[in-house]
C-alpha cells in the first residue's frame, strides 16, 4: 500500500512533541514556567492523537483479508518493545534490582512502568485489532454501533480498578500508577477509522464537534484553573484535544506534500522512535540525572536524539533503495 505522506506527517508531529517533552519531563530541571505548560499541553494530545492517527491508518487500508501472521508481526513488535522500555526504566531510572518480581510485573503487564505506558497500551490495541478486526471496524463505521461505543467508553471514565491484575490497567483506569488505558480513549481510534476510510477529508461537521470538545475542556480550566484528570482519564480529557488534533490533521494534509521525506521519517516509524528515544534518554538519565536547565540545551538534546535514530533509519531506507539497483547491475 502506497504511504499516506499526511498521515506520515501527523505522526511525526506527534512524535516530535512527545520526545520533546519526555527529555524535559526526564532531564531536565529549574525550567521557565512555561515549558511546564507547554509539556501540559502535549501530554492532553499526544496519547489520544496516536490512537486517531492509528485508526486513520487502518480505515486508509486495503480491504483484503490478511495471514494470521501479519497480524501477529506488529502484535509481536510492540509485545517486545513494551517489555524492553519497561525493563529499562525499571532498571535505568527507577534503579530497581532484577528480580523475579520485577519480570513478573513487566512481562504481564501487571504494573505499568514510567514512559512505557504507551508501548503497553498500544500492543494490547493490535492485539484486540488481531483478533477482533471485523468487529472494530463494524463498530467504527455502522452509526448506531459507533455511537454505542462511544457512550460506553465515556462510561468507562468512572470504572477504576485498583488491583494488581496483569494488563487491566491497559484497558481500565487505575490509581495505582499512570496508564493510558484503551477503553476511555478507543473514541480516537473509532473516529479515526471513520476519518481513514472517508479520505481524510475534515467537513464543517467535524469542526464543529471538535470546537465544542475543546470549548468544554477550555471552560473547565476557566472555571477551575486547572486541566481536568488524568489518571485515570476523565471524558473532558479525552475530548479535551480535539480541535488542536483537527488543526494538526489539516495542516498535515496542507503541508504534506512540501515537507522532504527525510523529514518523515519519524512518522514512518514510529515505533522505533518510541523505542529507542526512551532508551536514550532513560540512560542519559542514570549517567547524568537531570542535568539540563537551560531551554537551548533542552532543544538541543532533543533534536540530538531525533537525529541518532533519524540517521540511522535514513541509512536504512537509502540501503533498502540502492540494493535492488546493485543487484539488477550485478546480475546485467
Amino acid at each position: 500500500m502506497k504511504r499516506a505522506s499526511d498521515l506520515d506527517l501527523f505522526k511525526t508531529m506527534l512524535v516530535v512533541g512527545m520526545v520533546l517533552i519526555h527529555v524535559f519531563q526526564l532531564l531536565g530541571r529549574s525550567m521557565p514556567v512555561w515549558v511546564d505548560r507547554l509539556a501540559e499541553g502535549v501530554n492532553l494530545i499526544t496519547f489520544s492523537g496516536f490512537l486517531l492517527a492509528m485508526g486513520i491508518g487502518v480505515g486508509m487500508g486495503s480491504e483484503r483479508e490478511r495471514g494470521f501472521w501479519e497480524r501477529l508481526r506488529p502484535v509481536v513488535l510492540l509485545l517486545l518493545a513494551a517489555w524492553i522500555s519497561a525493563f529499562a526504566f525499571a532498571v535505568l531510572v527507577d534503579r530497581t534490582p532484577l528480580t523475579w518480581a520485577l519480570a513478573l510485573d513487566v512481562l504481564s503487564f501487571r504494573r505499568l512502568f514510567g514512559w512505557s505506558e504507551f508501548l503497553a497500551s498500544f500492543f494490547m490495541l493490535y492485539l484486540l485489532l488481531a483478533l477482533f478486526r471485523p468487529l472494530i471496524l463494524r463498530m467504527a463505521l455502522d452509526p448506531l454501533s459507533f455511537g454505542l461505543a462511544v457512550a460506553l467508553s465515556f462510561a468507562s471514565t468512572w470504572i477504576v480498578v485498583d488491583l494488581w491484575l496483569p494488563a487491566s490497567a491497559t484497558l481500565l483506569g487505575t490509581t495505582l500508577f499512570a496508564s493510558f488505558p484503551l477503553l476511555p480513549y478507543l473514541p480516537w481510534f473509532l473516529v479515526g477509522i471513520r476519518l481513514g476510510r472517508s479520505g481524510g477529508k475534515l467537513g464543517w461537521a467535524h469542526w464543529a464537534v471538535a470546537a465544542l470538545c475543546s470549548g468544554l475542556l477550555a471552560f473547565q480550566v476557566q472555571q477551575t484553573g486547572a486541566l481536568p484528570g488524568r489518571f485515570p482519564p476523565t471524558v473532558l480529557w479525552v475530548i479535551g484535544p480535539a480541535l488542536v488534533l483537527a488543526l494538526y490533521w489539516a495542516l498535515a494534509r496542507l503541508l504534506a506534500a512540501r515537507v522532504p521525506n527525510v523529514l518523515l521519517l519519524p512518522g514512518r516509524h514510529v515505533l522505533s522512535y518510541l523505542l529507542v528515544s526512551n532508551l536514550l534518554i532513560f540512560s542519559a538519565r542514570r549517567i547524568w540525572g537531570r542535568p539540563i536547565t537551560e531551554v537551548e540545551t533542552w532543544l538541543g538534546s532533543t533534536l540530538g536524539v531525533l537525529v541518532v535514530i533519524g540517521v540511522g533509519w535514513w541509512a536504512v531506507e537509502t540501503r533498502r533503495r540502492v540494493a535492488p539497483t546493485l543487484a539488477s547491475a550485478s546480475t546485467n
